[in-house]
């Protein structure tokens, strides 16, 4: 979820979204105190000799403003599986320091979430977190283990394997290897008279050049630019004209076993030549090296590009899914505007795509150690966790509540919150509909019944299908793999590609010298970068 610097904010977008809907269930100690009448209906009737008697568990909260102990969406889950529960309290920043002082003190919390390769790495030698077994997950998380699969292969654990032992799950985003696309306006095609979606490189230069000579938004200037983007990372650069030449800068690909990084190759010099083209013809925005995120979103609300390299989401009509920034904010100034996608244009070999993001984006969760011993606990977990991500049941009680007192159902099978519970925060003070924070991955395309409380419309979901597949391309394979002969020499060997390439595509520097900066690029720490990359990847397939 991180290589468009200008879809920063529908990335936001889904990790808010994963927090409220995936969800673990927090609060503050003051709510246990402080509990209305409100939620009581899922509430434990037991005694209380034998709510002392139930197991306890144990979860993470960052926004206990809007979350409570014992309201109804923590209820819900407490008398569905059993449990009693506490809260461990933190925001965003302060998990890991809480965490590492719990470590320190010795008293290991049940689990934690959201940690990187290294600190993952990192735990297991302080022989602080418990073992995660196969069969427990077979038996106990069945749709979670199916959906890893699904998402990343055969071997979904083979990023985390130590020593022949799994000590954490996955953090996944399964939108992230098809999620970038290229987004044409489609009715300025059709304004300068282009019938059908480009296809080709040569087909979409020359919709570019209308783009900018035939003045398709009709006002009479010479003011819009064929296309536009940032130069925020070499990944950002216009990586599908790369990727119509089969390379993709920026990331460790494989080729017949080897390890590459697409903008050494020589086809690169090919995509430069291109886009040097373009740039000088004045079919890219020129402020391209400048713009940020939010820039380049302004820039197609305000009718500036034609074209654009972003989210599929981004550019989606009302009622697909969430997040449709720019096409929201586009069509409320221009009703008859809408988009035509592609993966990325076919380049003279037949080659297309750009560069995706990995699914795999870190440690979702891992257990303490102490849970080795009390089993019974961890599997306890592993239900409750299977439940809230995969279950529309879940979904529902975090959503909308209760049926007849918060929400009722309307004619076409959808939700309608019952007053005074269209107001988020009576919402929040009955206990649900907050950030609840359940552990999961972004997965509510498994199945259609999960796939609609984002696709409102479920006449949408074909379309929805058919975009979420759209995006091709290649992700960097070794992302999850620490690697610290890369990350020494990272920063400078970026800093060379990305003002070398930004000089060869505005003229500054002739691309005839593609071959002294490749050798520029070795000579700086780029071969012991590649040494280490291939044995990485050697290791990674014995795993």
């Amino acid at each position: 979820m991180n290589k468009k610097n200008y879809s920063l904010s529908l990335i936001m977008c889904f990790v808010l979204l994963i927090t409220m809907i995936s969800g673990c269930g927090t609060s503050s100690d003051s709510d246990k105190t402080a509990q209305s009448n409100d939620g009581q209906k899922a509430s434990s009737d037991g005694s209380g000799d034998k709510a002392a008697e139930k197991m306890k568990l144990k979860f993470w909260t960052y926004y206990p403003e809007q979350t409570k102990i014992d309201g109804y969406f923590m209820n819900f889950l407490k008398n569905k599986f059993d449990f009693d529960a506490e809260f461990y309290v933190a925001s965003g920043d302060t998990q890991k320091e809480k965490l590492n002082l719990a470590i320190a003190s010795g008293d290991i919390p049940d689990w934690w979430k959201s940690l990187s390769f290294q600190e993952y790495d990192k735990l297991i030698k302080q022989d602080v977190v418990a073992e995660i077994k196969m069969e427990d997950l077979e038996k106990y998380a069945p749709k979670y283990l199916a959906f890893l699969h699904k998402v990343l292969g055969d071997d979904p654990f083979k990023y985390l394997r130590r020593d022949g032992k799994i000590y954490g799950l996955p953090g996944i985003w399964d939108l992230a290897p098809h999620g970038s696309v290229v987004g044409f306006r489609e009715d300025w095609l059709q304004k300068v008279g282009i019938t059908k979606t480009p296809e080709t490189l040569d087909e979409m230069e020359e919709a570019l050049k209308k783009f900018r000579n035939d003045d398709p938004d009709g006002n009479g200037k010479k003011d819009t630019y064929g296309i536009t983007g940032t130069a925020g990372s070499i990944g950002d650069l216009f990586s599908f004209v790369f990727g119509a030449y089969g390379v993709y800068p920026g990331a460790f690909t494989e080729d017949n076993g080897k390890i590459v990084r697409g903008e050494i190759l020589p086809e690169a010099k090919d995509a430069l030549t291109v886009l040097n083209r373009w740039y000088q013809e004045g079919l890219i925005d020129p402020e391209f090296i400048v713009n940020k995120g939010n820039n380049v979103q302004d820039k197609m609300v305000q009718e500036k590009s034609g074209a654009v390299a972003t989210y599929w989401f981004g550019l989606a009509q009302d009622g697909v899914f969430c997040c449709n920034d720019i096409y929201t904010a586009l069509h409320k100034k221009n009703p008859n505007a809408n988009f035509a996608m592609i993966p990325g244009p076919k380049g003279p070999n037949g080659d297309y795509g750009m560069q995706q993001g990995n699914a795999l984006f870190g440690v979702d969760i891992m257990f303490g150690k102490q849970l080795e011993k009390d089993h019974d606990k961890m599997i306890k977990y592993l239900q409750v966790f299977e439940f809230t991500s995969f279950d529309v049941e879940s979904k529902i009680a975090l959503a909308y509540g209760e049926e007849g007192k918060t929400y009722k159902k309307t004619a076409d099978g959808g939700f309608e919150y019952i007053k005074p519970y269209d107001d988020q925060k009576e919402r929040w003070k009955y206990g649900f509909g907050g950030a609840y924070s359940v552990p999961g991955g972004w997965n509510d395309d498994y199945n259609e019944e999960l796939a609609s409380f984002d696709t409102k419309d479920k006449s949408m979901l074909p379309l929805r299908s058919k975009l979420m597949e759209l995006g091709t391309g290649k992700f960097d394979l070794l992302g999850p793999i620490d690697r610290p002969i890369y990350n020494d020499y990272k920063e400078r060997l970026d800093k060379l590609t990305l003002q070398t390439f930004l000089d060869m595509i505005t003229g500054k520097k002739p691309i005839s010298e593609f071959d002294n900066y490749v050798a520029e690029w070795n000579k700086m720490g780029g071969d012991k970068v590649m040494e280490e990359a291939q044995q990485a990847y050697d290791k990674l397939k014995q795993q």
